[in-house]
Formats: structure tokens, sequence, C-alpha cells
């Protein structure tokens, strides 16, 4: 009989580590039968969060999409409002925005670290806009209520020049901090800038509930309504009654629970991610490595190295791939997505070109040391420009 090639056993890019106390959480639920949305670990879960997060309020939500709809609502985002949205992000920050009947403008990334221009956005305020009744209008007269950054692959965004350009235009200012639980900018957590930020569980996510979000402010009225609001608005803890449209974006106890235990050992996943990097910069040792700054605390969420070409990004994908390393090119910028074709869009010709070159490699809490080795001998053969690691 021909020989087989056994495949090597995968490497995989993000995936969960159950660890801790999570058996004993969620079958706690399980043996109380408390699994739907009542049930002591939401309340733990959103009172850890905000303790870890430095938030005086954390609201659990069904995943962080819906979390971002309700913060945005809350902050009186809606018809004719526009939202200035990073062009390279995951498109569910642009369809949130949407979602409230408001318009995205989207700005490009800067070329080091993939978030927001900040070089760019104060341009556009203070070149491209003009003054109009209550704030800045586009050139074609959408008025710019709010600014959306993105913490892209858990890397803080530049807070004290956003926040400062935020405050001189009177903008309201929400984050969208889905991928950076665990990361600081000068000692305070992503998601506590803005007037709500809010966090992710997903599956790929550092920790994870299965899906789930949360949203995080300083403001106890605006938790008290997103409480409200994410239970479907009822107004009576007896009778079905409703005092306005709410919507059923509740987190389940059992996720909860899940997501409880992993947060108690967050600390400990930060610290292997972090080993994990300094593995890959010891295996590509002539391969520039992006500094990060004083003032950032990365969680690392994803890894990534950036090659010459979108056909070098290609060959390496097919290289990486084939050898059980699960790989993965930048999201699609927003306004080439068929469903924004139409939208206003600076020039976003940094976010195209790192779409067209950068690469997500194997950056999972489970990665081992001979995982890193693995991936760094095919990355060893490409020709790379950095690592973001």
């Amino acid at each position: 009989m021909p020989k087989t090639s056994k495949k090597p056993p995968l490497i995989p890019l993000s995936q969960p580590a159950i660890r801790g106390n999570a058996w004993k959480y969620v079958k706690e639920c399980l043996d109380t039968e408390w699994v739907s949305s009542v049930g002591r670990f939401v309340g733990e879960f959103e009172q850890a969060t905000a303790r870890f997060t430095g938030s005086p309020h954390a609201v659990a939500g069904v995943n962080g999409t819906a979390c971002l709809h309700v913060a945005l609502k809350l902050a009186g985002i809606g018809p004719g409002d526009g939202v200035i949205v990073p062009a390279l992000t995951f498109i569910a920050t642009a369809n949130a925005v949407t979602y409230c009947g408001a318009t995205p403008l989207f700005l490009d990334c800067d070329e080091r670290r993939f978030n927001l221009d900040l070089d760019q956005l104060e341009d556009f305020l203070e070149s491209r806009c003009k003054k109009g009744g209550s704030g800045l209008v586009t050139p074609s007269g959408v008025p710019v209520k709010a600014v959306l950054p993105v913490h892209v692959l858990g890397f803080p965004v530049d807070m004290d020049r956003l926040g400062a350009l935020c405050e001189k235009h009177r903008l309201l200012l929400i984050e969208d901090a889905a991928e950076s639980i665990g990361s600081r900018w000068n000692g305070r957590h992503t998601g506590t800038f803005g007037r709500l930020g809010v966090l992710s569980f997903n599956g790929n996510k550092i920790i994870t509930t299965g899906g789930g979000g949360m949203i995080l402010t300083a403001d106890p009225e605006l938790a008290a309504r997103a409480k409200h609001v994410t239970q479907q608005a009822k107004s009576d803890p007896d009778e079905y009654l409703h005092d306005e449209i709410g919507f059923n974006y509740r987190l389940t106890n059992v996720a909860a629970a899940l997501g409880l235990s992993q947060l108690e050992v967050l600390p400990e996943f930060l610290a292997q991610r972090a080993k994990i990097a300094e593995w890959y910069r010891r295996g590509l040792p002539s391969v520039r490595v992006e500094e990060t700054p004083p003032a950032a605390e990365w969680n690392r969420w994803l890894l990534a190295v950036q090659t010459g070409s979108a056909d070098a990004k290609a060959e390496l994908l097919r290289r990486l791939n084939e050898a059980g390393a699960q790989a993965r090119p930048l999201w699609v910028p927003v306004p080439l997505q068929k469903p924004y074709r139409g939208a206003f869009s600076a020039n976003i010709e940094k976010a195209r070109r790192a779409y067209d070159t950068v690469i997500n490699i194997p950056s999972s809490t489970s990665v081992t040391e001979k995982d890193v080795e693995r991936v760094a001998a095919v990355l060893r053969d490409a020709a790379l420009e950095r690592l973001l690691a």
C-alpha cells in the first residue's frame, strides 16, 4: 500500500485555554439548573471585570457587537450622526454604528500598529471639516458626533492624544476594546477612557465565555440603562411590562460562570503570551521587531509578521498552513466591503497595505516553545519586513 503523509499537529491561531475553576463553576450551574440569565455568576463576573479593568461599572451582554450597539445608543448616537471608525477593523465595529442609523466615516490606520491614524484624524477634524450649528460637519454636511477607536490586535491606541482631540472638538469617545482585555495605556485599562467602552469574550479572545461581551462605564446612570435595555427593558419584576424598546442581549449564567473562571487566570494567560512573544523574537533573530512604547501594556492577543508584498503574504500563508501553523490575514478594510463601498472614506492606503502584507501567526495561550520553533522555521525562509510581538 502507498504510504500516506501524516499531517503535523495543528498549532492554533488563537484558541481558548480552559483552566482553573471552569469545570467547577459550570457544573454548579448545571447542578442547580441556573443556566439562563438568572444566577450568581453574571453579577460576579461583572464585578470581577470592573475590578480588573478599574471601571466603576461593568454590564455583561451576549457578545461584543451587541454591547457595542447598546453603548452607541446609550451615548446618543442615532440617525444622521457621523461616527469616525477605523478602516482596518472587523466589520462589526462599523455594523454597530449602522444599527443605530448613524453614518460610519472611515479613516486610515497608522503603519506601525494599525490603529486609527491620529495624524489623519487631526487633519480631518481641523482641515477638512467645517463648523456647523452644534459642532463639526463633514464636507458633505454630516455632523461628526463621535470617534470609535479600536485597539487593533489588542494593542492600545494613544488614548492621551485621542482623548485630547475629542475634548478639543467636543466629540464623544466610545471605545471598541473588544480585543484588548489586559491592555493598558499609561497604566489605565483600555475601554475606560471614553464615555463607554466594550470588551469581547468571543471564543478566539484571550479569555472567553463562548461568546459574550461587557460594557464598561464610569457613569452609574448609563450602567443602569445598559442593564435595563439589554434585558428587554422589562420594568416590573412580576408583570411583563416594558417601558421602551429593549434587546434580548443578556449573558447567560453558565456563560458568565466560564467567564469568571477565565478572568481568575487571566494574569497567567497574559504572562504566557509575553513568553510566546519572546520565543518568536529569539526564533527570528534577523527580523526587525516593532518595539512597544513605554506607555503601552499590550495583551498580545494576536502576534503578526509583515511581508514585503501581497504575493509574499499569500505564499507565506500557504506555507504556514501546510506546516500545520494556523495563520490568517488581517481584515479586508471595511470601506472595501460590499455593504460600505459607498460610504465616506479618507485615503486608506496604509490599511490597504496592511491587509496586503500582514499575517497573524499562532498566538494561543497553549502554544509551546517547540510550537514556536516550528512556526519560526517557516518564517525564517520568508522575506519578512518585521515582527509585531
